[in-house]
């Protein structure tokens, strides 16, 4: 998550416009890897794997003012201008990383399932989300700031595990062997006909 010293006001304007460019990119790409990743997740779950894409595709809807809201301070600053991005500091960054838990459970509980990576890597992911959604939640309660220590504690297991799975995905790729193993679908039948 990009974080709110990047584009507060006493970092200046470029300094906005850059953390509103990068959010942008990080959206995209947000969007980019459940859609890219439903052929392989459906036929494991496709309910699972459609819930995956849309709390995935819902995260990105709520990263979105993240982006506009500095970039329209630039733009035009003025009081209004600046309660939207106070407000999305607030309750935007916490709600996305809410959606990003949801979608966090339902690829790994996926991935757990199908043995599409060893089941400790998935294992690990799913025991990291806890304190990932505590994050969110103490900051939605205004409890910590996005960019406090303890924040950052409580997301670094699941951050670590995600690095992780990306080597290992990069290295070894999803198991053949599991994909190998998946029933085929048998072609519906059509009714009363």
């Amino acid at each position: 998550m990009i974080s709110v010293p990047l584009i507060a006001p006493d970092n200046g304007p470029h300094a906005r416009q850059a953390g509103a460019l990068m959010v942008l990119i990080m959206a995209g790409a947000i969007a980019l890897i459940p859609t890219t990743l439903f052929p392989v997740l459906r036929r494991y779950g496709e309910a699972r794997a459609l819930g995956y894409v849309a709390a995935r595709l819902l995260e990105v809807v709520m990263l979105l003012p993240a982006a506009a809201g500095p970039l329209m301070a630039v733009a035009a600053p003025s009081p209004p201008v600046e309660a939207l991005v106070r407000t999305e500091e607030r309750w935007g960054q916490p709600a996305s990383t809410l959606f990003f838990c949801l979608g966090a459970v339902l690829f790994y509980t996926l991935l757990w399932r199908a043995r599409l990576v060893p089941r400790w890597l998935s294992g690990w992911a799913l025991v990291a989300i806890a304190p990932y959604v505590a994050g969110a939640v103490i900051v939605l309660f205004g409890v910590v700031d996005p960019a406090s220590p303890v924040n950052s504690a409580m997301y670094a297991p699941l951050a670590l595990n995600e690095l992780v799975l990306a080597v290992w995905l990069l290295a070894r790729g999803f198991a053949v062997r599991a994909a190998a193993e998946v029933p085929q679908r048998p072609a519906p039948v059509p009714q009363g006909v």
